[in-house]
């Protein structure tokens, strides 16, 4: 791993080699984040020891730092945002006479064929209440009516040694209580009789989200049909995820760094005759190698006219020495994302016309970011402002008719970049979807910034030497109260410092 990072930084001259981090940084999980001094802050839980259903700090000390329940993340923060998320929604209904029963269900296992899963990946609002990485569990909060307490109740498998001895251990229901921080655990199958009897107290509302679970939502249902009013707490859950804590804002700033990494090193490797699936193959091994349990989502590796097609993830042609190569791609540790994209050419050297729309979309984004500190606006005001500056900036450059301006100019920029420039990025890659991108940006929370340019092969609007060329440029930037930060800065951009990189190394 060393060896690997040293060999990324050696190709890049010394006069740019902060951009590319230290060979010798090894990310290990929140190794700068101080352990909690403030007793009031401690949880009265503590990570039990043995075998787990997942990593703790006892079996996995290379993962995970002594008292924290998931890399970086502590028991009492998971109970704090249970807490908040009960509050928030008790807040909306205003009745101290209703009792509320929040049932959030976590991801159930997915199978490519018989008996064969996928990677299980779990649902990222359970997972952001508890925690809790095991299949199909489900977490209950009940706040009875008049009181300001409520109850945790995390249902779970049971320990079974046939079953564990086929899919790898479980945590049970006597170390749950104590791993999670929960009030009571209980086994999985218990959930239908007890949601019907606690749903029994009338009056009540039941929060269960609708498309979470199917199997879940079987199970809740005949509580909606006996009466019981119902809510959906996933937006006050979006709100709350779409704001990073400052442990949360460490994870961004590692997945960041991993993934940018690894879209350098991708850069390095590239040569005229290379695949899009050789780059898809070093994407991957070096976002794994550096701490990432994955990819973020299927690569887009796009060489010439294909970078047209915005979600290219066939990867399977090879690079010919004239075109460019788009990529999009992201690493996921701990189910925190990074999301990028850069273009550059396969040769090596920009080509002039490639140059020109290059550094044209480069300025365009690097605008933007500086318009995300100064305004602090809506996300689709920045798509508007994007448009407005694309527009007028291929105008200068000749390859819009000057002739054109207002609502045409957006519109011709529009048709060359058709997807939005940003949206939010946190424990899924289109975070917290629920949060409207017509809302003004808040301090810390994570958006990307990708403006790009499309031109087919075939669009007679733009002149022959542009035509046929794909071009995104993509950064993940944290609010701040002062100016954004860039937290993919490490991930090269500008064209002298792409051109000392692509094609110095082979693996």
């Amino acid at each position: 791993m060393h060896n690997f990072r040293k060999t990324l930084f050696n190709t890049v001259p010394k006069s740019r080699r902060k951009l590319c981090g230290k060979p010798e940084q090894i990310i290990r999980c929140m190794s700068v984040i101080d352990h909690p001094s403030d007793e009031k802050l401690v949880s009265k839980f503590q990570i039990p020891k043995g075998i787990m259903g997942q990593p703790t700090f006892h079996t996995h000390p290379h993962l995970i730092e002594p008292d924290f329940l998931t890399c970086g993340i502590t028991q009492m923060e998971y109970r704090e945002r249970r807490e908040t998320l009960v509050q928030k929604l008790a807040a909306e209904v205003h009745n101290e006479h209703q009792s509320h029963i929040i049932v959030i269900p976590a991801a159930n296992k997915q199978y490519m064929s018989d008996k064969i899963p996928y990677v299980f990946r779990q649902n990222s609002d359970f997972f952001y209440l508890t925690g809790c990485l095991e299949a199909s569990a489900i977490l209950v909060m009940v706040k009875p009516a008049q009181t300001d307490h409520f109850k945790s109740i995390l249902f779970v498998h049971e320990k079974d040694e046939h079953a564990e001895l086929w899919e790898g251990p479980r945590t049970g229901c006597h170390a749950a209580t104590r791993l999670f921080a929960v009030d009571e655990a209980r086994p999985v199958g218990n959930f239908p009789s007890y949601i019907a009897k606690v749903a029994s107290t009338r009056p009540s509302i039941l929060w269960s989200p609708r498309d979470a679970n199917r199997e879940v939502n079987d199970l809740v249902a005949p509580v909606w049909q006996a009466g019981a009013a119902s809510g959906d707490p996933q937006k006050a859950l979006h709100v709350m995820r779409s704001i990073k804590s400052p442990a949360e804002k460490e994870l961004m700033k590692e997945t960041c760094y991993i993934g940018s990494q690894a879209v350098n090193m991708a850069m390095a490797v590239t040569k005229p005759g290379v695949s899009e699936h050789y780059l898809t193959a070093v994407l991957d091994y070096s976002a794994r190698a550096s701490g990432a349990e994955h990819p973020a989502f299927p690569p887009v590796v796009a060489g010439g006219a294909r970078a047209t097609h915005i979600h290219y993830v066939t990867n399977n042609q090879l690079l010919n020495a004239e075109e460019m190569v788009l990529v999009d791609s992201g690493s996921q540790r701990w189910l925190y994302n990074s999301d990028i994209s850069r273009t550059w050419p396969v040769s090596g050297k920009f080509t002039k016309h490639q140059r020109i729309l290059y550094e044209l979309i480069l300025n365009v984004q690097k605008r933007l970011i500086q318009i995300l500190g100064e305004h602090r606006p809506a996300l689709d005001q920045l798509f508007d402002s994007m448009c407005r500056l694309l527009g007028k900036n291929l105008q200068q450059e000749g390859i819009l008719p000057r002739n054109i301006d207002g609502n045409d100019l957006v519109g011709k920029a529009y048709r060359l970049c058709p997807h939005h420039v940003s949206h939010y990025l946190g424990l899924d890659v289109h975070d917290t979807p629920l949060v409207r991108r017509h809302m003004p940006v808040r301090t810390d929370m994570v958006v990307t910034v990708e403006p790009g340019i499309y031109i087919r092969p075939d669009d007679t609007s733009v002149p022959p030497e542009f035509r046929g060329i794909g071009i995104r440029i993509e950064d993940d930037v944290l609010i701040t109260d002062g100016e954004p930060l860039v937290l993919t800065a490490s991930c090269v951009k500008e064209p002298e410092d792409v051109e000392a990189v692509v094609g110095k190394h082979s693996l």
